[in-house]
């Protein structure tokens, strides 16, 4: 993303004004409520532009705004099953209420994905900041997080994340690299689940029950 069009976001929001510290976590605030969704593209002007992203587009046009206001970044990626969405409740994380047909999918197939998020550089030590959940889905058992220091890591989005990559400035390239890899069954899975569920979602903000 351009430092012109960033600029721009950054006064669109209000943000240019602000202390360092109100930015860190402005910016957080402002990505994650962009809402969450397929769109087939992780362009984060694409993701400011529609208005809707997944984990890739949301937590780059994070990293691209940190970067702008001289916030050290680097992308992270880890290995993510949608299963665990269904069963893996603890203090921080619930079951996500997924439909029938998205439920059959998930028995049906070990649907694997390569979660994107970031790590900033604060007070001499590296911070997790994830960004990929807007706050309305937080109704039907998804996980953000609310109200953010701008100084220790949150939770990541997703539970039972492991085998974390640091791609340094290639979350992109790393991410099609490591979805090339994927069986072609789990992979064309992969796809249909994420456009069923983003409908899904759609269709919920829609009627508004979320």
């Amino acid at each position: 993303m351009d430092k012109e069009f960033g600029e721009r976001i950054l006064k669109e929001w209000g943000i240019q004004e602000l202390p360092l510290e109100d930015k860190i976590i402005k910016i957080f605030e402002k990505v994650r409520d962009i809402p969450f969704g397929s769109t087939g593209s992780r362009d984060p002007k694409d993701v400011y532009e529609r208005n809707k992203g997944t984990c890739s587009g949301k937590n780059f046009l994070l990293r691209d705004l940190y970067k702008l206001i001289g916030v050290k970044t680097r992308d992270m990626i880890c290995l993510q099953r949608w299963k665990d969405l269904t069963w893996f409740p603890t203090e921080t994380y619930k079951n996500v209420k997924f439909p029938e047909e998205l439920l059959k999918m998930l028995d049906e197939y070990d649907i694997v994905d390569f979660h994107n998020y970031e790590e900033i550089y604060i007070n001499n030590k590296w911070i997790v900041v994830d960004a990929t959940i807007d706050k309305p889905l937080k109704k039907i058992g998804f996980y953000t997080t609310g109200n953010w220091d701008g100084k220790t890591s949150m939770p990541l989005c997703f539970p039972g994340s492991d085998k974390r990559w640091d791609c340094g400035d290639r979350g992109a390239e790393e991410k099609k690299r490591l979805t090339s890899l994927l069986p072609h069954d789990i992979a064309e899975a992969r796809e249909e689940f994420l456009k069923k569920m983003t409908r899904w979602i759609d269709e919920l903000r829609e009627s508004k029950l979320i």
